[in-house]
């Protein structure tokens, strides 16, 4: 049970107030149990030598005879006796009950002349009156009911100071509760003026001010789980990219190292060096083009593109591509298509904006076969503009469309010099778009091959 009243503030403000109205109301009634009998006697007492000095001064002027009745009826009045008195005899107003004889009275003694007579009279008013002692005995006597009233009233009054006062801090330590769980999908509604309505309007606040900072700090983390997950997967496509370096510079030069370890040696037709040198150049060139393209891929990931930009017209910079490439387009009799009306300008690194599209219109010649079309145009809609360049006669397969931007990685598995490059053309344009923050794709179509590049 101690440990109940411990633990419930309802419980310890019940008994708190309770205990403050019993003592205080029982205090309250033993004072004026004390003292309203006593002050009612004075009070009484000082009325009636108030009165008698009225009655003397009336019987001044009052003879004998009338005097008497006067003195009757003041004796009924004020619940008193009186004696009139001279030398040869007393006069007695007033009955004086024998239970009555036990009563403390007052007296008051003075003296008396009648407009008919010139002897002095001794006159003494005595209180019969009994009031104050029957006040204390009444008072006694409801002592009980006057108890258990004071218990009835002090139990209410506690019951419902508990409750108002209780109610809303219990409100507060519940939502204290729900804090502590960084729950804050509540609000306190308690609303007054006093110091529990500013606790609650201070918790409100302080949960919005959570509530905010909660979610700032979840997005941050969440943008903190996506960096560490992009920083994963760079490291992880950068580990591929130096794996794949070393597997695409191995081959070469083992074959290298070979052909010029044999023609040293002159190992049988490798004594004919007219014929292994052309050979033996042409694979140091393809390893000097590896390698040039790996340094302008690494150059490219750490350079500050922002100094670099500059405005570029589309229209003119995709006519300059062809040209470049046409002589490759008119070896293998492919017609290349250009449709851009709109002159828009760019903000782009001119060099790094040319080998993106170099590489893209030269993957469109490179990879079709002889007798197609290229169609390059400009489509535009509400989201922006895009660039779309198509190869007709071509197809990839549906398994190798999610990895054509992965370093050294060919959709012809034979990676053949002839029918492809480094396997870097893609990755290089990949990087470059990234830069510019281009979106891309590639996909299929009826006629062939489609990149899309969104220039907004």
């Amino acid at each position: 049970m101690r440990k109940k009243i411990k633990n419930s503030l309802s419980i310890k403000v019940f008994l708190w107030v309770f205990s403050a109205l019993t003592i205080c109301s029982m205090l309250i009634y033993g004072i004026v149990l004390t003292v309203l009998p006593k002050q009612y006697q004075v009070t009484s007492d000082e009325q009636l030598d108030a009165n008698t000095e009225i009655l003397v001064s009336k019987l001044q002027d009052m003879r004998y005879e009338d005097a008497v009745n006067e003195i009757y009826n003041f004796c009924i009045q004020n619940n008193s006796t009186a004696i009139l008195s001279d030398d040869n005899e007393a006069l007695s107003f007033g009955e004086i009950k024998a239970a009555e004889l036990t009563v403390a009275t007052s007296s008051i003694a003075t003296t008396v002349s009648f407009s008919d007579s010139k002897t002095e009279y001794a006159l003494v008013v005595s209180s019969l009156s009994q009031t104050a002692d029957i006040i204390l005995s009444l008072m006694l006597r409801f002592l009980p009911v006057v108890f258990a009233i004071i218990l009835l009233l002090s139990s209410l009054s506690a019951f419902i100071c508990s409750k108002v006062i209780v109610t809303p801090i219990a409100k507060i330590s519940q939502i204290s509760k729900r804090m502590t769980l960084l729950d804050m999908t509540w609000k306190c509604d308690i609303e007054s003026n006093d110091e529990i309505g500013v606790l609650a309007s201070s918790l409100n606040t302080m949960a919005n001010r959570l509530q905010v900072t909660m979610e700032e700090l979840t997005n941050a983390n969440h943008q903190l789980t996506d960096d560490v997950e992009k920083f994963k997967s760079l490291e992880e496509q950068r580990r591929n990219f130096f794996a794949a370096v070393s597997h695409e510079l191995k081959t070469p030069l083992t074959i290298l190292k070979g052909q010029i370890e044999n023609m040293i040696l002159g190992y049988g037709d490798y004594q004919n060096h007219e014929k292994y040198l052309p050979e033996t150049l042409k694979a140091t060139e393809d390893i000097e083009h590896l390698v040039k393209e790996i340094i302008a891929i690494s150059k490219m990931e750490s350079m500050d593109l922002e100094d670099t930009l500059r405005e570029v017209s589309l229209k003119q910079t995709v006519n300059d591509t062809i040209q470049a490439i046409l002589p490759l387009a008119q070896d293998k009799d492919i017609q290349i298509h250009q449709n851009i009306s709109t002159d828009m300008v760019l903000s782009v690194n001119p060099n790094l904006w040319t080998k993106a599209l170099s590489n893209i219109i030269g993957n469109a010649v490179r990879h079709s076969p002889c007798g197609e079309d290229v169609f390059i145009s400009l489509q535009s809609c509400k989201n922006g503009n895009t660039l779309v360049i198509e190869n007709t006669g071509a197809s990839i397969p549906e398994t190798d469309l999610p990895h054509m931007f992965t370093p050294f990685y060919r959709a012809d598995k034979s990676r053949n010099k002839a029918t492809g490059g480094s396997g870097l053309g893609l990755y290089i344009v990949k990087t470059i778009l990234d830069l510019h923050g281009m979106t891309y794709c590639i996909n299929n179509t009826e006629q062939g091959v489609v990149f899309f590049l969104s220039l907004n």
